[in-house]
């Protein structure tokens, strides 16, 4: 008897100190039909000494205060309250007191955003769409990220769409973490559609028309990329969401792409073509695992070349492994980032100025993926010619991160290669990637592929690129250069861009302009500058039969015995 009661006080207790859920909801602002702002509720109780720090996180991506578009905070419950910078409020109340805020967002653009907009760090409010990321918009009690959490969309007008990661959360394991990573859009607009079979829990969430591609082309590509990426950790299907949001269309076609727990969120230029989204698609989703399952990244971005550099390097692979990418397709993604890696002008930047200046410097920024997707290369050459694999390498950090949670990244890469190869990697990463020293990656890196060093003249568009963009009439156009020498001249409109290639003199830009008579020419060069640069070019071996093209392209994607699947 005495025993039955112990277990049940035991089990009282317990149940007792079940912590409540931090409650959050959203809901659209509308004034006469038009959406003017996002409303947030948050129910939470108080710190237990009545002390509460109502917070948002200190920065995301470039954002330093990603709490400058919450407006109008109030706390019910609370005996005085104290805004802070960040957007949140020191708040004094009776210790534990249930708490109530409110406050809204505000748009982050004036206008929709175009392909001049490269990151996704305001939340996109227009009258009647909204695109936003949960670190913009979600508050939350310091010290509690780890916190349950509860989510819940009200308020909508019927036919106002509205899809997020957040419809998916397990309300058993929720936390505030959940709501910060998190994507939501909404729209009488939005189009989702929902994955069957091997696709079961997938959605794909889709606003606005885009020019070259429908809706069932671009879910059909995302299913075969989350499919191939999942077979790839031996993982089943779980709930996951893929948002794709419209940017205009100035002077360039543009892309941006945020990876989240459950989902990935993208926008991109209303005028790209389907095949330019692959790579995007297979990075976001392969964040999934990389870093977050593989190992802590800390906070200075150091190890940015094994999150973001590594993530490039298994898109393409992995592209390849679900017949996505064609060997030339294969081809010409690396040779996109030899040429960019060749000209960059951070390309022998050490791995300190890299991360003190990360999110100042796009060169910097860049250079992380760049440089980690070559490491990348180098490490599966030496790797396959010992008879291993970069494969099994980055299974086994997931292994150690498994197994020590609060393990770091790049510390789970030295430990995972020295278990899988026997040696360690840190004399190459303290020379290309800490030192950064010039990375020429050697003859037989991609197998059955030919790399060789070619020089040619540096890219010169002959214009002020960012000028054009942002007002779409030419200006800045060099006498001396190859623009003005094929016609180009200041004051031209820009319709639409028909040639060239990033970093590339090789191929010819062309751009359909019309005068100030408004008669309408079209303007080719070879946009060829007076320097050169040298870099690495890769190519298809003549020749290569069916057959041999077949088990180059399982080389490449990592299919041969030496990087076996999970499981097989």
């Amino acid at each position: 008897m005495c025993g039955l009661v112990l277990t049940a006080l035991l089990l009282a207790t317990t149940a007792k100190a079940a912590p409540t859920p931090i409650r959050y909801v959203l809901a659209p602002v509308l004034e006469n039909g038009a959406l003017k702002a996002l409303a947030v509720d948050i129910d939470f109780p108080a710190d237990a000494d009545g002390d509460t720090r109502l917070k948002f996180v200190s920065q995301f991506q470039a954002e330093t205060r990603p709490g400058r578009y919450a407006e109008g905070l109030t706390v019910t419950g609370a005996e005085a309250v104290t805004p802070t910078p960040d957007g949140g409020a020191e708040i004094r109340s009776a210790p534990g007191a249930p708490l109530h805020a409110h406050y809204r967002i505000r748009p982050g653009y004036a206008s929709a955003p175009t392909t001049q907009d490269p990151t996704q760090i305001r939340p996109i409010i227009l009258s009647d769409w909204f695109y936003t990321l949960g670190e913009l918009v979600f508050a939350f009690p310091a010290g509690r990220r780890d916190a349950p959490a509860a989510f819940a969309w009200t308020g909508a007008p019927e036919g106002f769409g509205f899809a997020s990661d957040l419809e998916q959360l397990d309300p058993k394991s929720a936390t505030v973490n959940d709501l910060l990573e998190s994507v939501a859009i909404g729209s009488p607009r939005l189009r989702v559609i929902s994955g069957s079979g091997p696709d079961a829990g997938v959605r794909i969430a889709t606003l606005g028309a885009f020019d070259r591609f429908a809706d069932a082309a671009f879910a059909d590509m995302a299913f075969r990329t989350i499919r191939t990426e999942r077979a790839f950790w031996g993982d089943p299907a779980t709930p996951f969401l893929v948002t794709l949001a419209p940017l205009q269309t100035r002077l360039i076609d543009a892309y941006s792409g945020t990876g989240r727990t459950d989902a990935f969120a993208l926008w991109v230029g209303t005028a790209l073509p389907l095949d330019d989204l692959r790579r995007l698609l297979a990075h976001e989703y392969f964040h999934t695992w990389n870093p977050d399952q593989l190992g802590g990244m800390g906070k200075d971005r150091a190890a940015a070349w094994l999150s973001e550099g590594f993530t490039d390097f298994y898109a393409r692979r992995l592209l390849l492994r679900a017949g996505l990418f064609s060997l030339g397709d294969y081809v010409q993604a690396w040779n996109e980032d030899l040429l960019a890696y060749g000209v960059s002008p951070a390309r022998d930047a050490p791995e300190a100025r890299m991360a003190e200046n990360y999110w100042r410097d796009h060169d910097l920024e860049q250079m992380a993926y760049l440089r980690g997707a070559l490491l990348g290369v180098l490490f599966e050459g030496q790797l396959r010619r010992e008879g291993h694999g970069l494969d099994a390498v980055m299974r086994r950090m997931r292994e150690i991160k498994r197994g020590k949670p609060d393990s770091a990244l790049r510390p789970n890469f030295e430990a995972a290669f020295k278990a899988v190869a026997g040696r360690s990697p840190l004399a190459t990463i303290e020379r290309h990637q800490v030192r950064g020293e010039r990375l020429a990656l050697p003859a037989d890196a991609f197998a059955c592929l030919t790399l060789r060093m070619v020089t040619q003249p540096e890219r010169v568009l002959g214009f002020d690129r960012d000028a054009t963009a942002e007002t779409g009439v030419f200006a800045g156009v060099d006498p001396s250069g190859p623009a003005y020498a094929a016609g180009l001249r200041d004051g031209m409109r820009l319709i639409a861009r028909e040639g060239g290639a990033p970093n590339d003199s090789s191929v010819e830009a062309a751009f359909r302009v019309a005068d100030a008579s408004g008669q309408e020419r079209l303007i080719r060069y070879r946009p060829e500058g007076k320097a050169t640069v040298t870099f690495q070019r890769l190519s298809i071996p003549p020749g290569l039969t069916a057959d041999q093209e077949r088990r180059c392209v399982r080389t490449l994607s990592g299919l041969s015995a030496i990087s076996p699947a999970p499981g097989t």
